[in-house]
């Protein structure tokens, strides 16, 4: 009947099934990945995902329907690491499902619900995170009796005013603020936006990495907040290694980037980094909130990022918090969106 990429800007055919891309959608944020699927011939369906807590809402005529979805974990490497529950029509069909323990990393996963009765006009998917986000790469709908309803006009897609993408982020978290900037990230829509995080930091406080995931993504910066310029590469290994199993102990996936404290960065820091799997970065504009800016003087700082660029921020000073809402707007007015940071080129992309 109808078949969606999850994630996915374009549609394709796999498997002989044509699928179209993302649409229908309540909430929740979209990644992918370029490595291999294993398990499937489909595999460019595979390497998209919708994230997060939303749910999809398809249009359809009274009828019985067969749900088939499509699942991988494109970024943990560990059971444990995400668990998430779906539900169909408000009935519960999969319950803290580990896509690790399923099929491994970068393993298809697939699962077929079937009796679907739908009688309101809308065929509910809904998916809910527990660890980490709740993931989904597509699904396709069957029906003997049912249809999509095409008399209601399909969702127009938002139109984006976005002529580039720039990376906010805010080191040094959590704090005791993360509340407070989360739920000022999300009245700007200043999102999504990369919080560089301290293992040390963490201890328990697995809620402010939920709250950080809710408005983007959590990443390394080293466990112990040390300049590492004078480190060899086994110290460097251990602050970075303990900051991972801190994240990822937390709920977060696996990170993909790392920002060194104090911006040191030489030869041992992004080999270290590199061999396990993440990307070293500093930044293109600093907001010098850390060393006493005023909000108009962190507003002007992000005014001057250029598409693709980067701006270091600090999750442990006020003044940035308080700049957020004129960050947004200057942004707006000249086009630029928030984006996410590539893990292999370490510049601002589309979310």
């Amino acid at each position: 009947m109808v078949a969606i990429d999850s994630g996915a800007t374009t549609g394709g055919t796999y498997e002989g099934v044509t699928f179209q891309a993302d649409k229908y959608s309540d909430g929740g944020m979209t990644s992918s990945t370029q490595d291999e699927i294993a398990g499937t011939t489909a595999d460019t369906l595979f390497k998209t995902e919708r994230y997060g807590n939303y749910s999809y809402k398809i249009p359809v005529t009274t009828g019985t329907f067969t749900i088939k979805l499509f699942m991988a974990e494109i970024f943990n490497t560990a059971a444990g690491a995400r668990s998430f529950n779906v539900s169909v029509e408000g009935r519960a069909v999969l319950s803290n499902l580990d896509l690790f323990s399923q099929a491994g990393h970068d393993g298809a996963f697939e699962y077929v619900v079937e009796n679907v009765r739908v009688t309101d006009g809308t065929l509910d998917i809904t998916l809910q995170s527990i660890v980490d986000n709740a993931t989904l790469a597509g699904f396709a709908i069957y029906s003997a009796d049912g249809r999509l309803d095409t008399s209601r006009p399909e969702p127009e897609p938002e139109p984006s005013n976005c002529n580039g993408y720039v990376a906010i982020t805010y080191d040094d978290g959590p704090t005791g603020n993360t509340g407070n900037f989360v739920n000022a990230l999300k009245s700007a829509n200043l999102v999504p936006v990369t919080f560089f995080v301290n293992g040390s930091a963490i201890g328990n406080n697995r809620n402010a990495i939920q709250q950080m995931l809710q408005v983007g993504e959590v990443q390394s910066h080293s466990f112990n907040h040390v300049d590492m310029g004078n480190y060899s590469s086994a110290q460097v290994t251990d602050q970075l290694s303990r900051d991972i199993q801190a994240i990822q102990n937390a709920g977060a996936p696996k990170p993909t980037i790392f920002r060194p404290p104090y911006g040191t960065l030489n030869a041992t820091i992004r080999q270290a980094a590199s061999a396990l799997g993440l990307y070293a970065i500093t930044w293109d504009v600093d907001s010098q909130d850390w060393n006493g800016a005023s909000v108009q003087n962190i507003v002007s700082a992000a005014g001057r990022l250029q598409n693709g660029q980067v701006i270091l921020m600090h999750e442990n000073q006020n003044n940035s918090l308080q700049a957020i809402p004129q960050i947004a707007a200057n942004l707006k007015s000249r086009g630029l969106c928030p984006g996410r940071i590539s893990p292999t080129t370490g510049r601002a992309v589309a979310p």
